[in-house]
């Protein structure tokens, strides 16, 4: 009968991770997630977490996945949930 082991090693953030890889500030970024979020507009905006201006505005959620896949094809793409939803807003992500 196998005894349960309890793992106490914490788990890096993707910070840290990369410091301990040497990679460069720009190049931990690129592995992070990339939104696609509705604006008030109508367009789409494709942005990093942080960021104060969108990489690239369009005009269709379509594009604007397809952009950001151009972008940095290996981070995950995240979508705003565009319908309302009772007294939470438009805060929940999906992948598309």
């Amino acid at each position: 009968m196998a005894r349960p082991v309890k793992i106490t090693t914490p788990i890096p953030t993707l910070e840290e991770f990369g410091n301990r890889l040497g990679l460069s500030k720009a190049r931990r970024r690129s592995l992070g997630p990339i939104f696609v979020e509705r604006r008030t507009d109508g367009d789409y905006a494709v942005r990093r977490p942080g960021a104060e201006r969108a990489s690239i505005v369009v005009a269709t959620q379509r594009e604007a996945v397809e952009r950001a896949r151009q972008i940095s094809p290996q981070s995950t793409i995240l979508v705003e949930r565009v319908r309302s939803n009772s007294g939470k807003g438009r805060d929940q992500w999906r992948k598309p």
